[in-house]
């Protein structure tokens, strides 16, 4: 039970409890006029709730053996809250929330499949999303190296022209070597 909340309980009595506390005063009264000193208002209604406290725990236990505590009515109207779904669908309640968290209450087990099936799809689709960033990176490195590769092959094809190694050879002063007048020829070696 919730012990931070006051209950506030109204009893109103019942007709039959009335006559009882009437006939209660009626036997007070006399006894109070056989008294020598009058008894004080507050006094007289103390006795009187005393009385009314008694005759009704003796009423209803003689009356109603099953009858049910404070408790037990509590108890039960809490678990009529629980377990009865909202009957009426108005704006109030629709933007208050109650009707979407009493569905998320009676089928939680269904929305943590969904929220886990959710964080299995986002984190295969970031670790996606992270492959394909790194494949485009990597095959702009290989545009990049395929351009160098062709520009090295170019300068090397420059280079190693006979014309081009000719005039390096004359710069240097190097004339050993010169281009060959005579065709070339095949030589047969015998086995």
């Amino acid at each position: 039970m919730q012990d931070d909340k006051d209950i506030k309980l109204n009893i109103a009595p019942t007709p039959a409890e009335e006559s009882v506390v009437q006939d209660d005063l009626a036997s007070v009264a006399p006894n109070e006029a056989q008294a020598s000193e009058p008894v004080p208002d507050a006094v007289a209604e103390e006795k009187v709730d005393k009385d009314l406290a008694e005759n009704e725990q003796t009423t209803s236990d003689l009356n109603d053996p099953t009858a049910k505590t404070l408790e037990d009515i509590m108890e039960e109207e809490a678990e009529e809250s629980e377990t009865q779904p909202p009957s009426n669908f108005s704006l109030s309640r629709t933007l208050g929330g109650a009707i979407l968290a009493h569905v998320i209450q009676s089928q939680i087990k269904l929305v943590l499949l969904i929220t886990l099936f959710l964080i299995i799809y986002i984190t295969c689709r970031y670790q996606c999303q992270q492959k394909m960033v790194e494949i485009d990176r990597m095959e702009q490195q290989l545009t990049a190296i395929r351009y160098k590769a062709t520009v090295v092959t170019s300068f090397l094809t420059e280079k190693s022209r006979e014309s081009n190694i000719m005039d390096m050879l004359e710069q240097k002063g190097d004339s050993t070597l010169q281009i060959p007048k005579d065709p070339p020829y095949k030589i047969n070696v015998p086995e």
